[in-house]
């Protein structure tokens, strides 16, 4: 059996629709958010009620890998327990259940490990916030398993997710990417506000259907374990997305300053190095543009209206 936590989210959805034509699949997250466009033809289960019965030795032989994707993505987040509660203690807890009945682990990290550090992993970690803290502690306490010669493990992956925007997005709320928050922008007002200066704020921008297809990756190579970057390794200014969706929408851009509330902990630059998902991790497919993503992005938008 497959398993998905967090399935009813943007990665978590997306991925489940790469996978929806196999028979055993779980998808795990609250059974309410399973509404509308996200109407599963698997079974769902609540993440506690999971968690529990993972716990039993003769269920837990019977899933293969858990695509564990559920997570607190709110990176302005101020409250500790919540943070920790859903970044580090379900995740610990699954990941011992993993470990100890041999069950194959991918799990979603973040490039906001990195701070403003160079994105190589193994390199210095310097995250900004709270949420980021969230994803560096579990990463290190994964790292110390993958690390130990002594262990034999079930394939563990962590993927340190960069900019990533597409299809189903809307799910992030304010955490959706720039993309999808300037097309509601163009919606409600005409126009879009960016923060001035934006053309020197760089991301690492990564179409949803390329970090669907590292998670593939990884489940049809099953002898690689590793934490490792999930982006495009090329770094475009916010700027650039507007400038694409000119293609498609008229609007007026107003810039705004970087709010104050957020300077101390926003990244001015993310590029993932992708060396060692190349090399260790195997991984050959070409990525998509910035240009290609949105077009395909946009393309997704119009067949929504229609």
């Amino acid at each position: 059996m497959i398993v998905i936590t967090g399935a009813a989210g943007f990665i978590g959805w997306n991925l489940y629709k790469s996978l929806n034509h196999l028979q055993d699949i779980l998808l795990v997250d609250d059974i309410k958010k399973f509404t509308g466009v996200f109407n599963p033809s698997h079974p769902v289960m609540n993440p506690d009620q999971f968690l529990e019965k993972i716990k039993n030795s003769s269920y837990a032989q019977t899933i293969e890998i858990v695509f564990h994707q559920g997570a607190c993505s709110d990176t302005l987040l101020r409250d500790p327990s919540y943070m920790m509660h859903h970044n580090f203690d379900y995740s610990h807890a699954l990941f011992n259940l993993c470990v100890n009945n041999n069950i194959r682990l991918i799990y979603a990290s973040s490039a906001s490990v990195y701070g403003d550090n160079e994105a190589i992993e193994g390199s210095n970690l310097a995250p900004k916030n709270l949420y980021a803290n969230s994803k560096k502690i579990f990463d290190d306490y994964v790292d110390s398993f993958i690390s130990s010669s002594k262990l034999d493990l079930p394939q563990i992956v962590g993927l340190r997710y960069f900019n990533v925007y597409g299809p189903y997005e809307h799910r992030k709320g304010r955490m959706a990417s720039v993309a999808y928050q300037f097309k509601k922008q163009i919606e409600q007002n005409g126009s879009i506000n960016i923060f001035k200066g934006s053309e020197n704020y760089l991301r690492d921008f990564i179409y949803i259907d390329d970090v669907v297809s590292v998670n593939q990756h990884f489940l049809t190579n099953n002898r690689i374990s590793g934490i490792f970057n999930c982006g495009t390794g090329i770094a475009q200014p916010f700027s650039k997305i507007p400038q694409i969706m000119k293609e498609k929408y008229n609007f007026e851009t107003n810039e705004i300053p970087l709010p104050e509330s957020i300077k101390d902990s926003y990244q001015k630059y993310t590029r993932a190095d992708t060396s060692k998902l190349r090399n260790i991790g195997k991984y050959t497919s070409k990525f998509l543009s910035i240009e290609e993503g949105m077009r395909k992005y946009m393309s997704h938008w119009n067949r929504e209206a229609q």
